[in-house]
């Protein structure tokens, strides 16, 4: 009836008008308690990444054990990763440290060509006498003043940067071996807490969401190590200095979408440039465009075989708007924060609103991608059995691949 139509039309306007202000409202107090978050991502990062290797390791002992084991293995790698690029980075920022002044006075020449070409004298334009005539103009003391503000605020931020840093690598391990070991814990107490009428879809959407978001996390940061080190074997190869620099730079970025070779490849342009040679900058840009080009088709669909439907588009907004809210820590969330939402709201949006079955909306929101051929034979996990929460209490809850269910089952309620 329009009557009932108009109710729950009202009503959806209240529900979408009350969740952005509780979101606002969560978001200042976000704000205030900021220091915390950081160390809150990388521990779930850590999470993610060591679930299945914690679940393989509970067949033979306890899960508590298991737990601390596996995150001892993870500091073990990273140790001895550290051990073996250690040496050759110290070596690298010792001779950063000695070529500075000689990059400094190409840095300079080279600003002189550019300001010839132009018609302008460079000397001139920064000898002392023109350098204390601006600063004597009044209309730029406030210039200078805002300069050197601006200044204090960036020390600010510095400071505060080493002191989350610093957060994250002490609290991030604990609170990521807390969370491994009470893992199982939290998600049955979550599901006791659900109305049993919705249990079966929020562990069905839940498992949606974590499987999209370790394989995220896992897919990134294999793609970032693959990306790294071959920045870094392709910079060595055009015997560009500072070359394992650039690699860690270039893989570390990765783990932001479109950074990483971006990035890397500037800094590569630049330190050929500065180092006089042209030849080593167009190599340079070659070889990270071939990187960004294998890794866009190539590795990142191998490594990710679940992956939520986001366009170029929705990827870069998210970007801009978690760095503008959070910052670092907005920039490294933003498209996991957004596949999860995207599964949330497109799975309510296409049951409830569309009446299409769990699968049918799993369909259009994730995608799998099949093995290469040399390996389809051999048996892999079915991407949703990484569950968030388990669903051995919920024996409707079919356990193949969402895009196999029956259209007739797990109909929406109405």
């Amino acid at each position: 009836m329009p009557s009932e139509r108009l109710k729950r039309v009202a009503l959806t306007i209240w529900i979408v008008v009350g969740a952005v202000a509780l979101a606002y409202v969560l978001l200042i107090v976000a704000g205030s308690i900021r220091v915390i978050w950081l160390p809150i991502a990388f521990g779930a990062g850590i999470v993610f990444l060591l679930e299945p290797f914690v679940r393989f390791l509970e067949r033979f002992m306890p899960r508590p054990v298991a737990a601390v084991l596996a995150l001892l293995v993870l500091v073990g790698v990273v140790i001895a990763i550290g051990a073996l690029v250690f040496p050759t980075i110290r070596e690298q920022a010792a001779e950063f440290g000695q070529r500075l002044p000689d990059l400094y006075l190409a840095g300079i020449n080279w600003v002189r060509e550019v300001g010839a070409s132009l018609g302008l004298d460079v000397d001139e334009l920064l000898s002392q006498d023109a350098i204390e005539a601006w600063l004597n103009d009044p209309a730029n003391q406030e210039t200078v003043q805002n300069l050197l503000l601006g200044f204090g605020a960036g020390a600010g931020q510095v400071i505060r940067g080493v002191a989350e840093a610093i957060a994250v690598l002490g609290l991030a391990p604990i609170l990521a071996m807390y969370i491994l070991i009470d893992l199982e814990n939290f998600k049955a107490n979550t599901l006791d807490m659900t109305p049993p009428k919705h249990r079966e879809e929020f562990a069905f959407v839940s498992g949606q969401v974590g499987t999209a978001l370790s394989s995220f996390v896992r897919g990134q940061l294999l793609v970032a190590i693959i990306v790294g080190a071959a920045s870094s074997l392709g910079m060595w190869l055009i015997d560009l200095p500072f070359w394992l620099l650039i690699g860690i730079i270039a893989g570390f970025l990765n783990l932001i979408p479109f950074m990483g070779p971006v990035v890397g490849g500037a800094l590569a342009v630049l330190v050929a440039l500065l180092n006089g040679s042209v030849s080593q900058a167009i190599w340079a840009v070659l070889i990270m465009i071939a990187i960004q080009q294998v890794d866009n088709h190539v590795i990142t669909p191998l490594v990710q075989r679940t992956r939520v439907n986001l366009s170029p588009l929705v990827i870069v907004l998210a970007l801009i708007i978690g760095g503008t809210v959070a910052g670092l820590l907005g920039v490294l969330v933003a498209v996991p924060m957004t596949a999860a939402i995207r599964i949330i709201v497109g799975h309510l949006w296409r049951t409830r609103i569309l009446g299409e079955t769990w699968g049918e909306a799993s369909q259009h929101m994730i995608e799998y991608t099949d093995p290469p051929d040399r390996i389809a034979g051999i048996r892999r996990r079915q991407p949703n059995q990484t569950r968030l929460f388990d669903t051995q209490e919920l024996p409707s809850l079919v356990e193949d691949d969402p895009a196999t269910l029956d259209p007739s089952d797990q109909t929406s309620p109405r």
